[in-house]
Order: C-alpha cells, then structure tokens, then sequence
C-alpha cells in the first residue's frame, strides 16, 4: 500500500485527498491541446556551458568584479605566501565583496578556510580539483566532468549562490571541454561557464620576476584604466608553481589596489552580479529525456496525469524542468507545473501530478555521461521505460543494478 505524502506539501488542489494513505486515482490531463504538427522537431540545444568564455564586458563602466584564483591558501608566520583568509578578511572591512575559484585539492586541504570566506560575504566558485589545462586533460582521455565534480563537493556546501560558477585553469577551453561537461547532467545543472576575465595584471608573473607590491599594483592600475570596467583576475594562491607560490604578495597588493581604485571612484561587485551572468536563469534546466524504446518522456496533456514514453520528438508536452534541489537530488516538472511523481515514493506508477516537491518527488540525479542519465527515487526503484512500445513510465527498477531501460538520454531545449 502506497504511503500518504505526509504534510510537507506547499500546494493541495482542492478536490484531492493529501492524506489518502491508498492508491491515488490520476488526475485529469491538463487541457494543453492536441500535439502540433511539429512534434517531431528538436530543439536547439541550450547548454549551461557555453563554447568561448563568458566576459564581464557587460557591466557599467567604472565597475569591476575582482575574482582570485588557485586557493585556497594560508601562510604560517610573516613574510609572502599565500593568505586566502586575511585578502578576505581584508576586502570584508573595505566593503568589497569578491569571488574566489578554488581548487579542489588545495580546498580539500584547508575544509576551514572555505566556511570563513563564505561568511565575510564573498562568492566560492569551482577552479577544477587539479588545475590541468582541461584543452589538453580531454585530448588525453582525462575526464573533464570528474575535475568538477569532484570539486563541487568540496565547496557546494559554501555557496550562497543559486549555482555554481566554473573558471577553467590559464582559460584553457574548447567545444570538446564543453560538450564533456555538458553530457554530465551532474556538471551541467546549476553551473555556469566558461568563466574569463578582461583585465589581467599578471600577479603571478610579479612574484616569479621579484617585482614589489607596488609595481604590481601598478601593472594593475594601468590594465583596469584601459579597461573601465570588467571582471578583474587575480591570484589568492598558486597551483601549478610552487616557487611562485611561496612568494605571493597579492594580499599587500590588494591592499595598495582597493584604496587606489575607490580614490578613482571605481564600484566593486561579485560575479553573480555581473549582467548575462545572472544565477537566477541558470539554476534549472529545461530538457526532454528519450528512453530505451527510443522515444520520449511525454506527461500526457503536458502534465497533471499519466506520463508515457511515446513521444516521437520533442513537441510541447515533452519539455521537462530539471530543479536541483539539493545536492544529488532533482525534482523535475512538467510544462503544466506538475512534478514528475513516482506513486508512494516508488514501484510502481508514475505520474505528472505532484503540485509541489513533497516526500515522493526528490530523485537521486546519476549521470553517466554521454548525455544520458538514471533517476532513483526515494524508495530505491529506479524510472523505467515501459518494453512496450509506448508504454507508461514506471518507477519499479531494480536498486541492484541500473538496467537499460532506467537510461535516459537527454538534450536541451529552450
């Protein structure tokens, strides 16, 4: 017997017992329509990265974004080194809120660092978890995805953001890296990217060359008056040289910067305010999912009852929002606003009735790359395409093993 909902529901349309701990009779399709003529035409694909890298060329002018790369950092002691903590510290008491892409390995290293930064009010975004040149990672057979994902678990927890920004090291990108990341549903819902900058003062190159924080601070002061505006790139730590490393400065640099750019009346924001980088329109994902039978996830009247997989392209009822709800756990929605609704949790019916994410709609999101994708829901089950051509979709796979039929293929839509 089917387990009720509890009482987490936001929404309880009048007519339906929340509380029927039985079997729940389907709801009448939504009105949406006969299917159009053009059913069959796919969609554009829409992914979230995108193949050049994003710019700040958008802001207004007089206003920057500065962004830190390759932490986090810390130094024992007087002297260079990297100081993650206290640029944070720093730039908090100046009013400056900033952006830090941390690398997962150095932030595996410093779990502490990452809290602190979050709660001075800066924006902790996805720098990769060894900082390779991701070009040449994929040309390799490295895997691209594993790099940020393996990441975002270091650093999701200290986001205050909707999504998760991602930099490429050196900015080394291509439509390979991009389409690796996109085909990774995991890497692809709620991310943003490819990140760049415009103006780059090379602090890196200071410390190798034993150039002083004030001829560093000049480099900069030139480079963002050229500019006006931009997203502004900086190192809080480096990755890749450890001579380099020892002798950042970048922290007494900032600290000769900020003072210099407010005299110049310069404004400073983090990178989700940047315009076209807006979070909000990035954090879900629009999609259709095809099935083994080779046809697509289509809830009936675009939502509000039964779902089968029949749909021979993507027309208007195939459209489904994919929310990331918390990590690892997606909720998806049909066009009518219905959730994708495993009955009593899982095993046995699905249908697109839920009108809010309740105890039955959270799914474990599994991606397995190559742009195809599994669901489990709370009981274990897994969604499952029906053998039967155009059969209903169920929710009755075993936990055991992700069969064929539980594999979805995805691509974006509008």
């Amino acid at each position: 017997m089917a387990e009720s909902r509890g009482t987490s529901r936001l929404i309880v349309p009048s007519g339906r017992n929340e509380f029927d701990p039985g079997r729940r009779e389907a709801a009448t399709p939504a009105t949406a329509g006969s299917r159009s003529a053009a059913r069959s035409t796919r969609f554009k694909d829409y992914p979230m990265y995108k193949d050049a890298l994003m710019s700040g060329s958008a802001l207004p002018p007089g206003t920057l974004c500065l962004t830190f790369d390759d932490g986090p950092g810390e130094t024992t002691g007087p002297g260079p080194g990297p100081r993650t903590l206290e640029l944070a510290q720093y730039l908090n008491a100046e009013g400056v809120r900033a952006t830090f892409f941390c690398v997962g390995k150095y932030a595996s290293d410093l779990p502490e660092v990452l809290p602190e930064v979050e709660a001075l009010g800066h924006l902790i975004a996805n720098h990769s978890y060894d900082h390779p040149n991701l070009v040449e990672y994929a040309a390799e057979g490295g895997d691209v995805a594993s790099q940020i994902a393996r990441t975002d678990g270091l650093i999701r927890n200290w986001i205050d953001a909707p999504i998760v920004y991602v930099r490429p090291p050196y900015g080394a990108w291509d439509a390979i890296v991009a389409e690796a990341l996109n085909a990774s549903l995991t890497t692809a819902l709620s991310h943003l990217g490819p990140i760049g900058w415009e103006i780059d003062g090379g602090d890196w190159a200071c410390w190798r060359d034993g150039l002083t924080p004030n001829m560093c601070m000049a480099r900069y002061l030139t480079a963002i008056d050229a500019q006006k505006r931009g997203i502004v790139l900086l190192h809080d730590c480096t990755a890749d040289q450890e001579i380099v490393k020892q002798g950042n400065r970048t922290l007494e640099t900032v600290q000769l910067l900020v003072p210099e750019l407010k005299r110049r009346d310069y404004r400073f924001v983090r990178l989700d305010d940047v315009p076209g980088l807006d979070p909000i329109p990035h954090s879900s994902i629009r999609l259709a999912l095809r099935g083994y039978n080779g046809l697509y996830v289509s809830p009936q009247g675009g939502g509000g009852g039964p779902i089968l997989v029949n749909g021979p392209g993507v027309g208007p009822w195939e459209p489904l929002v994919v929310e990331d709800l918390y990590v690892g756990k997606v909720g998806l929605r049909a066009t009518s606003g219905h959730y994708i609704s495993p009955q009593g949790g899982g095993g046995g019916d699905v249908l697109a009735d839920g009108p809010a994410v309740g105890p039955w709609e959270p799914l474990d999101l599994i991606s397995l790359g190559s742009r195809k994708v599994a669901f489990r829901t709370t009981t274990g089950d897994y969604l499952v395409t029906d053998p039967a051509a155009g059969g209903p979709l169920k929710a009755s796979g075993s936990w055991l093993s992700i069969a064929p039929e539980s594999v979805f293929t995805y691509e974006f839509v509008p």
